[in-house]
């Protein structure tokens, strides 16, 4: 049984990295729609027998469901805490495999996440690469717990060595839309220029490119 987790931050410190270009109401503005393309990609593979998502901050938590999705109350700190929380809260409903993909990746495609379902081995791990060749944007395991995550720096030579210790085979998979994960005014920039009309994120930066002085998309 395979569940999709999915962590996120919509507080005054989501995406904090693009502080202070970027305004506070902006931020979690821009958070909550990436949130809500991703939640509707996973939706859209149509592969998952639940949704999760884990936060601590309650306007997350609300939207989980309206989005099909099961909200986890965060109560550890950090990021690798809050999905070793949120894989247990999956493999307790039955989880045999777990697709953990962050929450600001909206560029994500529901083709690209079946892509990473099919390469998942029967036991081993898919590692989607960030655009930069060092970070994890999208994590698939199986067994949910075959691996404790390290995301954060260097995040995808972390995994490997990880898998590599406990003899798990580690596939990684490149994706172009879920590559782009929104950190600087650069990534904005990318963004703006490859966002789909029909997107949330796209609406929110359709408003606030002028504010943020982005070039107009292409």
């Amino acid at each position: 049984m395979l569940w999709a987790l999915v962590p996120a931050k919509l507080s005054s410190a989501a995406k904090e990295r693009l502080d202070p270009l970027v305004p506070p109401e902006l931020r979690i503005e821009l958070a909550r729609a990436m949130l809500l393309d991703v939640l509707a990609a996973l939706e859209a593979a149509d592969c998952f027998a639940g949704v999760a998502v884990v936060s601590r901050d309650r306007e997350a938590l609300e939207l989980a469901p309206g989005c099909r999705a099961t909200p986890i109350v965060e109560r550890t700190a950090g990021l690798n805490g809050a999905v070793a929380q949120g894989v247990a809260s999956c493999m307790a409903s039955g989880a045999t495999a777990v697709l953990i993909a962050m929450g600001d990746i909206p560029l994500v495609s529901p083709a690209e996440i079946r892509g990473v379902v099919e390469r998942l081995p029967e036991r081993g791990a898919v590692l989607v690469p960030s655009a930069d060749g060092t970070g994890t944007n999208i994590l698939a395991l199986r067994p949910p717990d075959a691996l404790p995550t390290r995301f954060g720096d260097a995040s995808l030579d972390r995994h490997r060595s990880l898998a590599r210790a406990v003899g798990l085979t580690a596939v990684v998979h490149e994706a172009r839309g879920a590559a782009l994960d929104i950190d600087t005014i650069a990534d904005l920039e990318r963004l703006v220029a490859a966002s789909r009309p029909t997107t949330a994120t796209h609406g929110v930066l359709a408003r606030a490119r002028p504010e943020l002085g982005l070039s107009p998309a292409r």
